[in-house]
């Protein structure tokens, strides 16, 4: 970067903090709490500021580097490398939203009048949506956020592009251990609607003339409402625990 007319330390400095920005900023837009449209913009963008100094007292440009084209170039793979480890954790912390969908087509709460968002169309799964993000914070969110973006310069050096013949198959184990994960949250429902929807079935046959689906759909409902009151704790609490294992323990 001496090439622009900026002295030699200076530039290193100045390099070091754009592209550590540039990792730290595209990695808090894919992560699950920090890509939240209800958070601000700039409240992001101070995020990704107050973290920058810190984390890049320890990375070091291994180039220098003359051009706009050759700094753009590593900027580029900076914002990739962030979006790639943010979006790894997003993939298995969606677990929760697909579950809530599941929970609430299964037991007939998915026609609730309610606000939509971009994650759930349901109030429950907003609500669950929620509720799981405010669990992960509490319990630690932010520093294990931290922890990841260090490891991640440790492994990775500033300016080089992730590898996409590990990252494919990281990316495909954790939607399927995800995928797992929201059919074990949303099992208790699944087999209760099954169960609930075969007795009516059976009930139905025993007796022609009575209106089972006046009195089993408002049934289902109260059911499927208690047990979400019962059962929201040990989903929720499931669920953080999951997810936060995977960032202790390193993204694979």
């Amino acid at each position: 970067m001496t090439g622009f007319g900026v002295d030699g330390a200076l530039a290193t400095l100045l390099t070091g903090l754009l592209l550590t920005y540039c990792r730290v900023q595209a990695c808090l837009l894919a992560l699950p709490v920090f890509s939240e449209r209800l958070l601000p913009v700039r409240v992001r963008v101070a995020l990704a500021m107050s973290l920058t100094p810190l984390l890049a007292e320890q990375v070091s440009v291994a180039q220098d580097i003359g051009t706009v084209a050759q700094l753009g170039l590593l900027a580029g793979a900076e914002v990739v490398t962030g979006l790639a480890l943010g979006g790894l954790v997003r993939l298995f912390a969606m677990a929760l939203d697909i579950a809530a969908t599941a929970i609430a087509a299964t037991a007939s709460l998915s026609q609730l009048v309610g606000a939509p968002n971009e994650y759930s169309p349901h109030p429950i799964g907003s609500i669950l949506h929620l509720a799981g993000l405010a669990l992960i914070l509490a319990l630690g969110f932010p520093v294990l956020v931290c922890q990841l973006l260090n490891d991640s310069f440790q492994l990775s050096p500033l300016g080089a592009w992730p590898d996409i013949a590990e990252l494919l198959p990281s990316a495909i184990a954790l939607v399927q251990r995800g995928f797992m994960l929201a059919m074990l949250l949303a099992a208790p429902f699944i087999l209760g609607g099954f169960l609930f929807q075969m007795l009516s079935g059976m009930i139905s046959k025993v007796m022609p003339a009575l209106p089972v689906v006046f009195i089993a759909a408002p049934g289902a409902i109260l059911l499927a409402l208690v047990g979400l009151a019962l059962l929201v704790p040990s989903i929720l609490s499931i669920w953080a625990d999951a997810v936060l294992d995977l960032m202790q323990s390193g993204l694979p």
